[in-house]
């Protein structure tokens, strides 16, 4: 399309990403407050959009560039952009990974597997079929783990809650990851087939834009606390059920109730109350 390698879906998700990228740096500039959640979604849509632009202009015969150097470039936008998305869900959507993996663990580890498995490879043999498959052997086992992990944290208790704010954030959640998981699976059995490989990609990331749009205030309150994951995690109960127990929060966590107590202690002095009764006025307060 437009004497360019890019196919039409590819050009209607560039133009859609355009576009969010215009609203949100509007809203920014309208509330003059570049806070750090609105940076980061920017950063995510900036990222998501070159990930579209690269995979639909590279590789092409035209450019003057040549094709093994081209395909290694748009293979680095697409780690950078995976990567970066692996941050942005860790930090906003409470799906246990800094439980078990540091994110600059997985970054360096993705890294060094773009150079050993790709560019090196790629560049000693130029056959980018056994290339691909190399560097996606490491990936798809990390994609693995990741999934076991969310398996085992019980995935349907991300579901079930009283608003409609949390049931959508578990679903945004999940989409993101669904859209991490689709990329080597995509290239790895059908190769580089551009219209599917990018609406799998873009498709879970405008789960999150709905969300970004719809919850914005919701995640922005919820996460400038500087709450842990399991901080967060207890917030939710009291949202969704002002009147639990502390005994029911043990169960539902499996932790204990003085851990209970620890972490809600925790809670008050970031929120900046002294008890469970101020602590449900601020959510009211801001409408979390």
């Amino acid at each position: 399309m437009l004497g360019t390698e890019i196919h039409l879906i590819t050009f209607i998700y560039i133009c859609i990403l355009l576009l969010i990228i215009m609203c949100v740096c509007t809203n920014i500039y309208k509330k003059k407050n570049n806070s750090e959640f609105h940076v980061n979604f920017l950063l995510l849509t900036s990222a998501v959009l070159f990930n579209n632009i690269s995979s639909g202009l590279l590789p092409d015969k035209n450019l003057k560039i040549n094709i093994l150097s081209q395909n290694i470039m748009a293979y680095t936008v697409g780690f950078i952009t995976i990567g970066y998305y692996i941050s942005y869900l860790s930090k906003y959507n409470n799906l246990t990974f800094r439980k078990y993996l540091n994110i600059n663990h997985i970054l360096i580890f993705l890294s060094i597997d773009l150079v050993i498995g790709f560019i090196i490879p790629y560049t000693i043999t130029n056959d980018l079929i056994i290339s691909r498959k190399i560097f996606l052997i490491l990936p798809i086992f990390l994609i693995l783990f990741l999934a076991f992990i969310i398996y085992k944290s019980k995935i349907k208790k991300y579901f079930g809650f009283k608003n409609k704010y949390e049931n959508y954030h578990a679903l945004a959640g999940l989409s993101g990851i669904f859209s991490i998981i689709s990329v080597p699976f995509t290239m790895l059995l059908l190769g580089d087939s551009q219209s599917i490989e990018q609406t799998l990609f873009t498709v879970g990331y405008f789960f999150i834009c709905v969300e970004y749009f719809l919850y914005g205030n919701n995640i922005q309150q919820l996460y400038s606390y500087g709450l842990t994951d399991r901080e967060i995690e207890i917030l939710n109960l009291i949202i969704n059920n002002n009147s639990i127990k502390y005994l029911e929060m043990s169960h539902k966590l499996n932790i204990s109730e003085k851990t209970i107590s620890a972490h809600l202690s925790n809670i008050y002095k970031k929120v900046g109350v002294k008890n469970k009764k101020e602590l449900i006025i601020r959510i009211a307060e801001k409408k979390l």
